[in-house]
């Protein structure tokens, strides 16, 4: 039994930034569904978990022992980081740092409309993290209106649009965004709006919008049926957001961040973290990302919930360790997801 220990210590010392057959045994989990948490050791092979419950290494399996820390699903980020932000960063060190393994690009409404040509080189040299993209609001209108922008369009230029939202939806992107805070969407009328929207529903996407007026926000969800996420809500329109999910309407203003993690002590860790992972996981139609269970990618974070501040203690993406000890490992496993 001695030698087992010394053998699995040795291991944990030797243990690479590429780890892709590793056991995370004695820590707690927190699977990103709300269920309570529970102990139980994490199989990674490859890049997805395998395995999760109480069971021991097999001979030769790398081990780490992670006893009194929480392992999660990595985190998913709804609005940080923008299409032009990544492709200057792709290290992306201080989301990692932060348990951020997706992060949903464009929330903005600057994302492009040709997706495919944006990812595909990130397809050749990926990011830390993984990326998926919404088609942006502001880019399709100013295609197709160019600098003349500041009225309504036409019903020409909005089924144009259309079919560059329709392009990019083709393309792999996952929804819609708009800011109709910011030009030019801030000059597109709700019959805009609700033809977009429309667009994004018929290939199963989400859209995404800081808002400008609530009931046309909820009128847009309810009459279109696309699922709408609201990123700016203040507490009126989380009021008015709420009557309409009473009523059945595909609408959520629910966002969270680390950040806020680190200040909001009163809320439960296991809501905490599936309002992280799970839950944008979800409003995004990221199916395989935000949940740890087996088969899934192995998008893991693994922290102390005692020194939070601290930050994450290890990070994997793809099961490859991108923060190993607190710190960046440089390594690249991030997929360009469409």
């Amino acid at each position: 039994m001695r030698q087992v220990t010394a053998l699995l210590l040795v291991s944990l010392l030797a243990l690479p930034a590429l780890a892709e057959d590793l056991v995370l045994v004695n820590g707690t989990i927190i699977d990103g569904t709300g269920k309570a948490r529970a102990l139980a050791s994490v199989r990674i092979r490859d890049d997805k978990v395998t395995d999760i419950g109480v069971f021991k290494p097999m001979p030769g399996e790398m081990v780490l022992d992670v006893k009194g820390m929480i392992v999660a699903p990595g985190f998913v980020d709804l609005q940080s980081l923008s299409p032009s932000a990544i492709g200057k960063d792709p290290a992306a060190a201080s989301l990692i740092a932060q348990g951020v393994t997706t992060a949903v690009l464009g929330s903005d409404g600057t994302g492009p409309y040709s997706v495919e040509d944006f990812m595909l080189p990130f397809d050749e040299k990926p990011t830390a993290l993984n990326i998926a993209m919404l088609v942006g609001h502001a880019t399709v209108r100013r295609q197709i209106m160019g600098s003349d922008y500041k009225r309504a369009a036409t019903a020409d230029e909005i089924s144009r649009m259309g079919e560059l939202v329709a392009d990019g939806m083709r393309q792999g992107a996952f929804g819609l965004a708009s800011d109709f805070q910011q030009e030019p969407a801030s000059f597109s009328t709700t019959e805009e709006v609700m033809a977009l929207a429309r667009v994004a529903a018929k290939f199963g996407g989400t859209f995404l919008m800081s808002v400008r007026d609530e009931k046309e926000t909820i009128t847009v969800a309810r009459t279109t049926k696309v699922p709408v996420q609201v990123l700016n809500a203040n507490k009126t329109a989380i009021t008015e957001i709420d009557k309409a999910r009473a009523q059945g309407v595909d609408i959520a203003a629910d966002s969270y961040a680390f950040s806020q993690l680190l200040r909001d002590r009163t809320i439960a860790l296991e809501r905490a973290i599936q309002r992280m992972t799970g839950t944008p996981a979800g409003r995004a139609g990221l199916r395989e990302r935000g949940i740890l269970k087996k088969g899934m990618p192995a998008d893991v974070v693994v922290f102390d919930p005692q020194s939070l501040a601290a930050g994450m203690k290890h990070v994997f993406v793809n099961g490859t360790m991108v923060v190993k000890d607190g710190q960046p490992t440089n390594a690249r496993p991030g997929q360009a997801l469409r």
